[in-house]
Order: C-alpha cells, then structure tokens, then sequence
C-alpha cells in the first residue's frame, strides 16, 4: 500500500506543497537538471511506452533512457539490409515531444535466422562477431543516421550494457571502438557512454570489476582514435549497493573515488545511468535478495539519496525505471509507476506477460518530482560550509540567484549503513555553520527559513526556536531540533520551494 506522508515536520506548522514543474516548463525557462529516468526493455516488449509516455513529461526528467533492440529491428535479414524503425520511432518522438532527450542504447545481439554470428538478443548474452559483427555496426550506422537526418533527434548514444561479467574485456574494447568510430562518422557531434557497468567496478583497485573496467578503458582511450574526443565519452556505472550514499563507509568512499580517478585520469566523465530500487518483494533482480522488506516509502527514500548524492559530485544520475517491468521470470517492482497484474505469457503479439498499464503513480514517483522541483542548473555547491552534524548525517550546502536575489538551502539525511527503512521515527538534531547563513533571512528578518520533507514533498515554516542563529557578519548558522532521518530535508530560504497554489 502507498504511503502518503512522513513523520518529519510533524510538529511545525505547515505551509503548503512543493510545486512539481514538467520537462517542458524546465526547458521553457532554459533550466536543465542532470537527471534521468529508465525507459527500458520496450524493445523486448517488458515495458510498453504507450501506456506509460504520458507520465513522462510531469516527472521533470531531462533525458530518458531507451533500449533499440537491434533484434527487434532488423527483423529479416536480407541484402540488402532492412529496418523497421516504428517502435523506436514513437517512442524517440513521443518523448522529445514533451521536451525529453533520448539516451539511445545500442544493442543488444540479433537471433533472427540467417544472421550468423550475430549474438544474443537479451542482457547477459554474446556480442556479435566476424560478418555477424560488420552487420551489427551496419545497423548502428543505420540507426544514427535515421535519428540524424533531415534533424538531430538523437544525439546520445549508449554502446551495449553491463558486459562485465559475461564479455571478455578483450571483445569487448574492440567492439566499442568499432561502435563509437561508426557513430562518429555519420554524427561527428553525438555524445557517447560507454561500460555502462556492474557494481563490480566500484570493488576497489584490488578487485577484478575495477580491473575489467581499466582494461576496457586502456584500450579504448589508445585505439577510438581522433574522431571521438575525450570531452564526447562518458563512462557509465550501475552502482546496486545497500546504502545508496557512496561515504557511507570510508572504505566505499575511496573505491568509488578510485573508478571515479580512473575515469577521469583517461579525460571521460562518470555517468550513474541506471540505478533503482524495488517498491516490494520480488526475486530475480537487483536488491531483490538483500531484503524481503521493501515497500514504496524505503524505495523513495534510497531514491532520493541516490539523485542527490549524485547532484552533489556532479554526476549525471538516472533512476530505474519510470514503470514495473514484466520480464518473462517475473515482474520487476522497481518503477516509479505501479503496473497490473504479472501473468507469464511472452508469446502474447500484443502485450507481454500480463497487465502493463499504470494503475497508479507510486510515492517515489512525487518524490522524484519533488527533486526535479528544486535541484536544477541555477544552483551552486557550497563545498566550504563548515557545517556539522552528529555523527552519520550529511549535510550539503547549496545557493541560487533569483535575477540578483540570493537564496540558500541545507540539505540534509542520515546515511544510515544498512537500506532505508519505512519508518516515520526521526531525530532532532543540531547544525552548526562555520560559513554559511541563509541569505535571504539575513536580509528580510521575516522571512525565516522553511522546512521541506522531499519524500511526501510538504512545506513547513521553522522559527527562532530552530532556527537560533544566522548572523551575516560572521557567516554563520546554528539550527536547533532539526527533525532528521533516512530520508531526505531541506532547511531553505524562502523561494527556493515553489508551492502549489
């Protein structure tokens, strides 16, 4: 069952909602974000774009993340080579439509007959090879250059996904270079991810993930060659882990700092494009072993600590998925949407594996626009806050300029070591600043700061009993009984919040 609220601000008087702005508005008022959402597996038919595209622009995602299906495409094979585009071609459309930017993946293998060496159609399968493999990276040319001519409508490309674990560093660097020089050359402007790596590459310099991952980039920065400049390469990472904080242990820190080193030691930037967690028990898939007690409010809550830790490090960050997934083993609860019943039937022509259409959206999915709200391209990091907390809280710092009007905010969560949990128990903190105060309140004494939940999105006003001190001579800040836990608050100027009307 959905949960509609949280314990945290209980207690303070409140003020009203956060006002959620759609990609288009965003876009209207040239704001981005650097966030994203899944689209995955329509290509396989475990996710159907109509009957989720129109939950799509409200959610205030930048880009969507959307799989071709090269099996799926070219479905017969013949000389020469023929594509049907229809599926790709709604759902590219249909999402840049409400201002959303497509991340194309490329892949995965063909089994249509007569395509010898081609590969395997799903995750986890072979990469294709010999003619199969000059097929493949026909039908990658194909591909760009339908979505970039008479206009560019896509630009984006993710080469495969996750092949660590089931390709050999060694086919794979070629096959990645091979891909991005074809992409080049009919797109010399495209931006391309690639790895799109397990957790494993976040084990450590130690670990074999981390030397999958150096081997591929080794090769791959000596042999792309000139066309595909180091400023145009991201490497993604798929960071499934318990706590979703990457300082919630020093140790994890220094391993996600060493991948982050690696990364940007070859000139290519870090890019976190797939992430999630489920809503409930399920079986076959990421988390799904780790705990039997998931439910929508812990599923926000590690949401939320994901894109925000990831907005602190200037990580491009995108949430799995936008809706359940009906994969032939089982539905996948980690949407932001919650889908029909799961009834095992991959062969159905029409829809797979039971009842795909959206019946409500989950609390994660208004906490995710409650995010887009507010954390976007105006505003700045304040590394050198000097702000503390007790022990196991982060507290990060933030300013925005409104046409020559300052406005500050802290954002503030437990790291908590294990998942997140459901409960609503929270515990009153103090935060002291060394260098920072809320600009805004310094200057009009009667606007106090306010206290927003991210999780259910609720606004409340603070006074002089939590807010003691914020002295603008002296830079500094002293917060009193700030109600805190797993999950995700803002203590804010005022403006920072847009409210509902």
């Amino acid at each position: 069952m959905p949960i509609q609220s949280h314990g945290q601000g209980a207690g303070l008087p409140y003020v009203g909602s956060v006002k959620p702005r759609s990609t288009a508005e965003m876009r209207s008022a040239g704001i981005t974000s650097p966030f994203g959402i899944g689209g995955e597996t329509t290509d396989r038919g475990y996710s159907t774009f109509s009957m989720w595209k129109d939950h799509l622009g409200p959610l205030g995602a930048q880009k969507i993340r959307v799989q071709s299906g090269w099996h799926f495409i070219e479905k017969t094979i013949t000389t020469p080579a023929s594509y049907d585009f229809g599926t790709l071609d709604a759902i590219v459309d249909g999402v840049r439509a409400q201002g959303v930017q497509p991340l194309v993946f490329l892949g995965y293998g063909n089994e249509q007959a007569g395509c010898v060496d081609c590969g395997t159609k799903g995750l986890g399968g072979a990469v294709p090879t010999g003619a199969g493999r000059q097929r493949f990276i026909e039908f990658v040319k194909a591909t760009v250059k339908r979505y970039n001519e008479p206009t560019v409508r896509v630009s984006d490309w993710q080469l495969w996904n996750e092949p660590d674990g089931h390709v050999a560093a060694a086919d794979y660097g070629p096959l990645i270079v091979e891909m991005a020089k074809a992409i080049k050359s009919v797109q010399p402007g495209a931006k391309i991810t690639i790895g799109s790596f397990t957790t494993g590459v976040l084990g450590g310099t130690a670990s074999s993930g981390y030397a999958y991952a150096q081997q591929v980039l080794d090769y791959f920065a000596a042999n792309k060659g000139p066309t595909v400049p180091n400023a145009d390469v991201s490497v993604g990472y798929h960071p499934y882990w318990s706590p979703p904080d990457y300082d919630s242990y020093a140790s994890e820190l220094a391993k996600f700092d060493a991948f982050r080193t690696l990364v940007e030691g070859k000139g290519f930037r870090i890019r976190m494009d797939e992430s999630g967690a489920p809503s409930g028990p399920c079986q076959y898939y990421a988390f799904c072993a780790l705990d039997s007690g998931w439910n929508e409010e812990s599923q926000a809550k590690w949401m939320l600590r994901r894109m925000l830790g990831d907005f602190a490090r200037g990580i491009e960050s995108s949430i799995f998925t936008i809706t359940d997934l009906h994969y032939d083993s089982g539905k996948n609860p980690k949407g932001l949407l919650e889908t029909g019943t799961w009834v095992w039937d991959p062969n159905n022509p029409g829809v797979k594996n039971g009842d795909q259409s959206v019946k409500r959206r989950k609390q994660a999915y208004g906490s995710y626009q409650n995010a887009t709200a507010i954390f976007d391209s105006r505003l700045v990091r304040i590394t050198d806050h000097g702000c503390t907390a007790p022990w196991g809280y982060t507290v990060h710092a933030y300013k925005r300029d409104d046409a020559g009007v300052e406005r500050r905010f802290l954002a503030v969560w437990n790291r908590t070591l294990a998942l997140p949990t459901s409960s609503t128990a929270v515990s009153n903190i103090d935060i002291s600043c060394s260098n920072f105060h809320f600009t805004r309140y310094a200057q009009v004494n009667t606007l106090l700061p306010r206290f927003v939940n991210l999780l259910d999105g609720k606004v409340y006003a603070t006074s002089t009993a939590m807010v003691t001190s914020n002295n603008a001579a002296t830079h500094s800040l002293s917060l009193k009984a700030v109600p805190a836990s797993d999950a995700v608050v803002l203590i804010a100027d005022q403006g920072i919040a847009a409210l509902n009307p």
